[in-house]
């Protein structure tokens, strides 16, 4: 009698889990992935006089698409100016991410001074040079669960151009 129970029971758990796999493909296509993009990145004070680190707020637009809320769990980010990785890291801090709608997410970031300083020195020497700031932003999201979405920004830097910009000019 005892195993007739095990098996009946066995398969009404089996009867009840069966269907919530099969649905999850379907829950899946309800989710529509967030879109990121790196809109600004906002250089705390004067990066050619500074002593100390430099510090650096990245500005990510996260949309969410969908009509429920979504919360960013994480940041993953890696800076690097010319050929020099500058900063990388992880920032966890919990931002809720309204239903249809774009939320900029502030990312602070610290830049390391004496790999900042050789790359400022090769801006100087080559009088512009390439930056690219990469990552991804964790979101979570009711049944699928926590989704990657990745980030990418690159340009150049002109410094003469940010003294400019600052105040500070050559003759």
């Amino acid at each position: 009698m005892r195993i007739v129970k095990r098996w009946i029971l066995l398969l009404l758990f089996g009867a009840l889990c069966l269907p919530a796999s099969s649905c999850r493909p379907l829950l899946k296509e309800v989710f529509r992935a967030p879109k990121v993009r790196l809109v600004d990145i906002g250089i705390a004070g004067n990066p050619f006089v500074s002593r100390g680190p430099i510090d650096v707020v990245l500005h990510l637009a996260v949309n969410n698409p969908n009509s429920y809320a979504l919360t960013v769990a994480s940041v993953a980010y890696s800076a690097t100016v010319g050929t020099r990785t500058v900063a990388d890291g992880e920032r966890t801090e919990e931002i809720r991410i309204e239903p249809s709608g774009e939320t900029v997410v502030r990312v602070p970031v610290r830049l390391q001074t004496d790999v900042f300083a050789d790359a400022l020195r090769n801006v100087l020497e080559a009088r512009v040079v390439s930056y690219e700031f990469n990552g991804s932003v964790s979101v979570v999201a009711p049944i699928v669960g926590v989704v990657r979405v990745p980030f990418s920004r690159t340009g150049t830097i002109d410094p003469m151009d940010i003294l400019r910009r600052r105040g500070i000019g050559f003759n």
